[in-house]
């Protein structure tokens, strides 16, 4: 990819139009699992010959630094785009091992939703998703379902309840967002560190694709008009300007809790299907996946999540006291021998019993587990290897050459570089990716 930022007009063509920004509300940056919100990060995309709609479909959402886009499964950012340029394969040429282009399972949710068991649970998630940012209040890791109350003490952010530390999250806040940090800290605003993303820590509302000319405050009471925080801040009556088509649609309106044929619906998502055939009970995954999506709004992002959530259901079933599996994002390794207890345990009440095809159910349960506990430390040690840099072998890798895009190489090795060791192409500059 080309190092010079003024492609478009090298090629006399014009800057793409600014889109109409709809819908700007999120409650969380694993949102950007859907297509659709990571779709709406691009309304301020103004590069003409790289398509917004391939970009999102392609696992990319827009940082609001120049051209680049990160993946929201492997982090991976990829900029300074050349006309014809495809998105997926320029995120499968850059990471050959994201999860997301590899065809492994993964939580994303596409846009298009066909006619199938798997469109259908597609589309659930995406409605469901719908309801949950315009219906309920974020609190941090979880939801309350009091969005439309007026007056409620509890703190999303606590740690962010003064001007002076939500200031402070914006020291890497990007340069061509043209809106006054200080007016967004003065409306409650805390910036999270990811593309142009910013939530209020009193009622944890998120707002993005921020614009020249916008008035945070006027921003945040128009969407979230019941923040305690804003109305002390905030005068409705003070709202001049139109707001037209930038106008947050319809509420869904639906109950909180999944029916019963939503709930059999989960099971056909790839990452529950893969987790089913790994030999967990389909009863259980079910029901462990209905609680994740009723008590966080979302669903898993990788395999190695469902798993855990799994488990701990069924810890916390059989002894809430007792679970020491709660954690988020993969599997931790140290779970391997409790999960290997409770199968020995299951097994030898099987058989006192006299269930001997339940014994041997089990026990091809516990091999099959097993083995998965091995590849994923296996996998990870993989990561951590590929984390390290390729000169000292000893520091992470930080930055990335251009106009090249390799991330093999720690910041002291990197600097004396002039051709990058991995495909000896010149080095014509180095960028640190934004990972949040």
């Amino acid at each position: 990819m080309s190092d010079q930022m003024d492609n478009a007009q090298d090629q006399g063509s014009q800057p793409r139009p600014l889109e109409l920004r709809r819908e700007r509300r999120f409650h969380s940056l694993a949102d950007l699992m859907y297509e659709s919100v990571r779709r709406l990060t691009f309304t301020s995309w103004t590069l003409p010959f790289v398509d917004p709609d391939q970009l999102a479909r392609a696992g990319f959402f827009f940082l609001r630094t120049h051209d680049h886009v990160q993946c929201a499964f492997c982090q991976g950012v990829v900029g300074y785009w050349d006309p014809g340029d495809q998105p997926l394969e320029e995120h499968r040429r850059h990471f050959p091992s994201c999860r997301f282009v590899s065809g492994m399972p993964t939580g994303n949710v596409p846009a298009y939703h066909s006619a199938d068991d798997m469109g259908r649970v597609y589309r659930l998630l995406e409605e469901y998703h719908q309801f949950r940012v315009s219906s309920t209040r974020p609190t941090g890791s979880n939801y309350r379902a009091d969005a439309i109350q007026k007056d409620f003490g509890h703190l999303s952010y606590p740690q962010f309840n003064t001007d002076a530390t939500r200031s402070l999250t914006f020291r890497k806040w990007p340069k061509s967002v043209n809106v006054p940090v200080n007016s967004l800290a003065a409306a409650g605003f805390f910036y999270t560190g990811m593309s142009d993303f910013v939530q209020c820590f009193h009622c944890g509302g998120g707002l993005l694709g921020w614009r020249e000319g916008d008035n945070p405050a006027a921003d945040h009471a128009h969407y979230y008009p019941w923040c305690p925080f804003i109305r002390t801040v905030w005068n409705r009556s003070d709202e001049a300007r139109p707001w037209g088509d930038n106008l947050p649609p319809t509420p869904v309106i639906r109950p909180i809790q999944l029916s019963s044929q939503e709930e059999d619906l989960l099971l056909a998502h790839p990452l529950a299907k893969r987790v089913v055939e790994m030999g967990l009970m389909a009863s259980s995954v079910k029901a462990a996946l209905k609680n994740k999506v009723e008590r966080t709004g979302r669903f898993c992002l990788e395999v190695t999540e469902a798993l855990e959530v799994v488990f701990d259901y069924d810890e916390n079933r059989r002894s809430p006291s007792t679970s020491g599996l709660q954690r988020d994002g993969v599997v931790p390794m140290e779970a391997a021998p409790v999960l290997e207890a409770r199968l020995v345990s299951d097994t030898t009440q099987a058989a006192a019993g006299g269930q001997d095809a339940r014994v041997e159910e089990l026990r091809a349960r516990k091999q099959r587990l097993q083995k998965e506990v091995m590849d994923l430390q296996r996998r990870l040690e993989e990561e951590r290897r590929r984390l390290v840099c390729r000169i000292c072998k000893m520091n992470r890798v930080e930055v990335v050459l251009q106009p090249c895009s390799h991330l093999h190489f720690c910041a002291s090795c990197a600097r004396p570089l002039d051709r990058c060791r991995t495909c000896n192409a010149a080095v014509r500059g180095t960028l640190r990716p934004i990972i949040g």
